[in-house]
């Protein structure tokens, strides 16, 4: 493509960024296997990995907040539970396909090398972060 010609070779830095990057997917990816929702579902694991008690949502009251309900929807999600993601947050199915596909999308940076597909990357990571912040801004209107 001629249009990644005249970009920079950023192949060599952007691979520990393409590492942490999938480091953080995983994180995101395997997190909500340790955490349970009390009166609705237990953890997979034997033991449960800590959670935020509060946020400041609970500061602010009167504030709308697009991001509530997000954690118990992805868990919900993990327990294959639609109706209850659903409920919660409808923006917790998109946040995981989205991880998903985040995960594989590092996997090409390992293997090819390539300044066009580093820009192509950048560019489609905050297309998908734009999305996700599109997404909550419009679930909260219902």
């Amino acid at each position: 493509m001629k249009f990644f010609s005249y970009l920079p070779d950023i192949y060599r830095e952007y691979r520990y960024v393409n590492y942490g990057l999938l480091v953080l997917a995983m994180i995101f990816l395997l997190y909500p296997l340790g955490v349970s929702i009390p009166g609705k579902v237990e953890a997979y694991l034997p033991f449960e990995l800590p959670t935020v008690s509060s946020y400041i949502a609970t500061n602010y009251p009167n504030l709308p907040c697009s991001s509530c309900g997000l954690t118990r929807s992805v868990v919900s999600l993990y327990h294959f539970d639609l109706d209850a993601a659903l409920a919660f947050n409808k923006a917790g199915i998109l946040i995981v396909a989205l991880a998903i596909a985040q995960f594989f999308l590092r996997f090409p940076l390992l293997f090819w090398k390539s300044s066009g597909l580093c820009w192509f990357d950048l560019i489609q990571f905050v297309t998908c972060g734009l999305v996700i912040r599109v997404f909550l801004d419009t679930t909260m209107v219902w």
